[in-house]
């Protein structure tokens, strides 16, 4: 299987862990730019057989468009409604309010949680309060947020945060990334995490392999949000387990 990866999504340091896992275990892959403003992928590759992508929205609508198989696995299930309604107080920000940026209701709350309802990266989730809310509103240069569907939720205290990645419904690798709210990494990710994980896939999964955050909080363990695995940052992974994953299962 070929694997197309997408140069610009990926911090210098995680771009290297990828390719480098991808050369160790021999597998053929092509760096590619999507240009903003555009959906043109350069180079223009279109590798025969099965293709696997590392990248954006862009570079998953490319994948889709040119029938890659298994392409991204980005689908409508990466909407926190939908991640509610599937798990409700298993999810950690159950306790909501929704609505665009420019209306959603939020002055009840000194500070929240703020993230698009979509996984699609318009911005990343972040504590803010009514203060800052207001001036991204008048902020001309964040017009194009206005209409994005978000959610709030209250803060909540999360004593240490866990990546995981599941390739087929199974967890492959994980990582702790934050500790009592101090950006930490660490692959030494506790049997415990792993068997709620495992408890939360038996429930429900948004597709046959993706990315999930856990949360460790005052109430136990919490999923935090699911993410596209194709565009997953690593902290801490095994990123050659996750490669050799991918690659079993769909090449």
């Amino acid at each position: 299987m070929h694997w197309v990866i997408q140069q610009s999504i990926f911090k210098p340091g995680n771009y290297q862990l990828l390719v480098n896992a991808l050369d160790t275990l021999g597998i053929s892959y092509t760096p590619v730019a999507i240009p903003n403003g555009t959906f043109d992928m350069a180079p223009d590759v279109n590798p025969a057989g099965k293709v696997y992508v590392c990248g954006a929205i862009k570079l998953a609508r490319i994948a889709r468009d040119k029938g890659w198989v298994p392409g991204s696995f980005l689908n409508e299930n990466f909407k926190f409604d939908i991640w509610l309604a599937q798990l409700g107080s298993r999810l950690l920000n159950h306790d909501i309010e929704s609505g665009t940026l420019a209306d959603v209701r939020s002055g009840h709350l000194a500070k929240f949680f703020i993230r698009p309802a979509e996984d699609n990266k318009a911005f990343d989730g972040m504590v803010m309060d009514s203060d800052t809310l207001a001036d991204w509103r008048r902020d001309p240069a964040k017009a194009h947020l206005q209409k994005i569907d978000v959610v709030v939720s209250p803060v909540k205290a999360i004593y240490r945060e866990y990546r995981l990645f599941i390739v087929n419904r199974e967890v492959v690798t994980g990582s702790v990334y934050r500790i009592g709210g101090r950006a930490e990494i660490s692959p030494d990710v506790e049997d415990d995490v792993l068997d709620y994980a495992r408890s939360v896939i038996d429930t429900w999964t948004p597709a046959q392999s993706f990315v999930m955050d856990v949360g460790l909080t005052e109430e136990g363990l919490k999923v935090i949000e699911f993410n596209n695995i194709n565009s997953s940052g690593f902290y801490a992974i095994n990123v050659p387990k996750y490669v050799d994953a991918i690659q079993t299962h769909y090449g």
